[in-house]
């Protein structure tokens, strides 16, 4: 794996699915959501699994190598980091702080 360009996005989570994810609806600003990802659940903290829930996610994206086992993708898939957000118009500005 290659690390790609950071990212840092408000997320909403949207529902739980099978298998130990949850997708997440993403988004910039002021309820303009919808791309959508599915993140393992265990990396959300507890209290932000509620549906509704909004945090921010914060990371690199991960660029796949020609040689990378399923193993290394799955693995890569637990990349983001999950922050509680205050102010969820304030956390969607990449200059200010969570």
């Amino acid at each position: 794996m290659k690390d790609g360009r950071p990212f840092r996005e408000l997320a909403v989570v949207a529902m739980h699915l099978n298998g130990g994810f949850t997708k997440v609806v993403l988004g910039r600003a002021h309820g303009e959501f919808g791309t959508a990802w599915d993140i393992p659940t265990e990396t959300i903290p507890v209290h932000l699994r509620a549906i509704g829930s909004r945090m921010l996610l914060v990371g690199r994206f991960q660029v796949p190598d020609a040689g990378d086992s399923g193993e290394d993708i799955r693995r890569a898939l637990r990349h983001p980091e999950v922050l509680e957000v205050d102010d969820p118009t304030r956390a969607a500005d990449p200059k200010g702080s969570a």
